[in-house]
């Protein structure tokens, strides 16, 4: 039998395939889903064991902090320039406002915009940050550097198809920079956990068109991914990202991305960064989505196929790019995103509606 690596198209057909990703309507769909891996294991103890239960309905308060700095990252004159300033990243954090000493959940929410644009605060993110909140996650809304910021490239990237139009060219070159902060983010939540009472084995990330490719791209790719690549004499901004952090997260929910940042780290290196250690993969995609093809929910599919991690699969029959108001099994997708973070993160959920204490 042929390996999932064998069946793929070549990274060049790939990147002339998923470089189409401007930001972004309703629909039944079809689930299909990965039986269940057992839930990771950290210290001994199964996810969920120590950490405060979410609701079923909103409970709390949400109360919302603008704008603070997770890390700060080189934006050049043009790519490559030696003239560059460093710009702050920034995040917004939407908590549960309550009383106790309890240890939450995180969500991380990441914005679309074909790495060329969009906001923390972006249409989506406005609505789901604050109906996590209210039911006892601490959310993270984060900014990246896009295109137009100019962000230190490494030397090993890849020499780009010259099939490419001008504009793939920028998303391509948009994507290293957009990852390194992503991740740069990851790490800083986990640095300041205890200031916000964050569990780190419970990060989940959602994202939407690039924001998903870069939520797969936390998912899949290896820890020094899009941080290794460049050195601090290359870029001094890398010594505010946190680097003795982890940037691992443990669960995806996946909105009409795809794998352009992996197919990137493919070209640079030659490995495949599908494996068992992957986080778990809610694959939300418009059959007929003309922005990013439905080949690439396919092709993440397979390879959760192979190797055996557990996803869900969720195709919007008949549905384009940008299908915020679909429907899954009559479910809104922030529903259908909830139950995917409860059963692969082995959440509690309490369905009084009465905040604790």
């Amino acid at each position: 039998m042929q390996s999932f690596q064998q069946k793929r198209p070549t990274v060049t057909a790939l990147l002339l395939t998923v470089l189409m990703l401007p930001a972004g309507a309703c629909a039944p769909s079809t689930t299909t889903t990965q039986p269940a891996a057992a839930p990771n294991v950290t210290d001994g103890q199964e996810r969920g064991a120590d950490i405060a239960a979410v609701y079923a309905e909103p409970t709390f308060e949400v109360a919302m902090t603008k704008d603070i700095v997770y890390a700060q990252g080189l934006s050049h004159e043009t790519w490559g320039s030696e003239s560059a300033e460093a710009m702050d990243l920034l995040l917004d954090v939407y908590e549960p406002v309550r009383f106790d000493d309890a240890v939450m959940p995180a969500i991380v929410m990441i914005h679309g915009g074909g790495f060329n644009g969009g906001s923390k605060r972006t249409g989506w993110i406005s609505e789901w940050a604050p109906w996590f909140a209210a039911r006892g996650w601490v959310v993270y809304s984060i900014d990246y550097r896009v295109s137009g910021d100019y962000g230190t490239l490494p030397s090993s990237y890849p020499e780009l198809p010259a099939e490419l139009t001008e504009a793939q060219i920028e998303q391509a070159h948009g994507l290293y920079p957009a990852c390194r902060d992503a991740k740069a983010a990851i790490r800083w939540i986990n640095a300041t956990a205890d200031d916000y009472s964050v569990s780190t084995d419970h990060i989940a990330v959602i994202g939407g068109s690039a924001g998903s490719v870069l939520a797969v791209g936390l998912g899949v790719s290896d820890h020094d991914d899009c941080t290794d690549e460049i050195s601090v004499d290359d870029d001094p901004t890398l010594s505010t990202t946190n680097l003795d952090q982890s940037s691992e997260v443990a669960t995806v929910i996946d909105h009409w991305g795809g794998t352009s940042i992996l197919v990137v780290l493919e070209l640079m290196n030659g490995i495949d960064r599908f494996d068992a250690t992957d986080a778990p993969v809610s694959i939300v995609h418009g059959t007929e989505d003309l922005t990013v093809p439905f080949s690439e929910a396919e092709t993440i599919q397979a390879a959760y196929t192979e190797t055996g991690v557990a996803y869900e699969w969720h195709p919007l029959e008949g549905r384009g790019h940008g299908a915020w108001g679909a429907t899954i099994d009559g479910q809104t997708l922030f529903e259908s995103a909830y139950d995917f973070i409860i059963e692969t993160q082995a959440l509690q959920v309490d369905e009084t509606g009465a905040p604790p204490g």
